[in-house]
């Protein structure tokens, strides 16, 4: 019965189911764009370090004791030094395209500094460790502190995530409502047509369960085909998107962080879909039933 009155009145059918369509994809699309957005910032993060460049005055005994001193900290979680002669082979690597540039620094004259390479357990501790080294009592040791270029582009990442966050979460909220009130009113119009067959079957004494059965069905039917809908066109979207991303997004892992949760998605989809028309109908009939009971 329900889906033959679904069928009856295919055209609000079909623009009801559309609408829930436009919610759940515009809900998956941000949960992925939010997904992509926390992948890459985490990569980068990963990558950020500090480096400590050291003066070529500075002693054995001293650099030791550095050292010992920055594997102290609590937040480091690694530290690596880099001898000029360390220097020296990462930057004719880098150059080894070129063999003029890799010749302008010989090991007698040699301009690259020694620094420590320190890793934290949060990128946001690296600040708290180079305000640490960046005074007056290692100014004799130090010659500068280098990850400010880094911190900049995290932060503009974590801004640009925390947007698309509230954004995306915002628009879903006001399809997943609009799309609540549209389902709504499409099954009181329903029950409200066919409040003679409903006061029939109440004075014969069919089950609240008979009477309601129908109408979450067909409100069910709403959702299960909205849902469908969007889980066909995230899954199209998706697979038509994926080389692009894994082209510009290289340095991240995306791609099997995208794999693993794309079915996790539509199942989702399809699950908020029936949630959505069950409910919808189930509220729609109580008041309906709630009405007729005060008259």
């Amino acid at each position: 019965m329900g889906f033959v009155s679904f069928w009856r009145n295919r055209l609000l059918s079909l623009a009801t189911s559309v609408i829930i369509f436009l919610a759940l994809f515009i809900i998956s699309v941000f949960a992925t764009t939010t997904m992509i957005a926390n992948n890459v910032s985490t990569a980068l993060k990963n990558k950020v370090d500090l480096t400590i460049y050291l003066k070529d005055s500075i002693s054995e005994d001293q650099i030791v004791a550095l050292e010992e001193i920055i594997t102290a900290r609590p937040e480091v979680t690694s530290i690596k030094f880099v001898s000029k002669t360390d220097a020296l082979n990462i930057w004719r690597l880098r150059q080894a395209g070129n063999l003029d540039l890799q010749n302008v620094i010989t090991e007698e004259d040699n301009p690259l500094p020694q620094s420590f390479e320190i890793k934290t357990i949060n990128p946001e501790d690296i600040q708290s460790v180079a305000s640490y080294f960046d005074n007056v009592e290692y100014a004799s040791l130090i010659q500068e502190i280098s990850y400010e270029q880094s911190k900049a582009l995290i932060d503009r990442l974590i801004k640009i995530t925390h947007l698309i966050k509230t954004v995306g979460w915002a628009l879903s909220a006001i399809f997943i409502l609009i799309s609540v009130l549209i389902v709504y009113n499409t099954l009181r119009l329903t029950i409200y047509s066919r409040s003679d067959e409903i006061e029939i079957m109440n004075l014969v004494g069919a089950s609240g369960f008979y009477i309601r059965g129908p109408f979450v069905f067909e409100g069910m039917t709403y959702g299960i085909t909205g849902a469908i809908l969007a889980a066909i066109s995230f899954y199209f979207s998706y697979r038509f998107s994926m080389p692009y991303i894994r082209n510009y997004l290289s340095t991240s892992d995306i791609s099997a962080t995208l794999s693993i949760n794309v079915w996790l998605i539509m199942a989702t989809q399809l699950l908020i879909g029936l949630l959505m028309g069950a409910i919808c109908s189930l509220l729609a009939m109580r008041r309906y039933l709630n009405i007729n009971k005060k008259k």
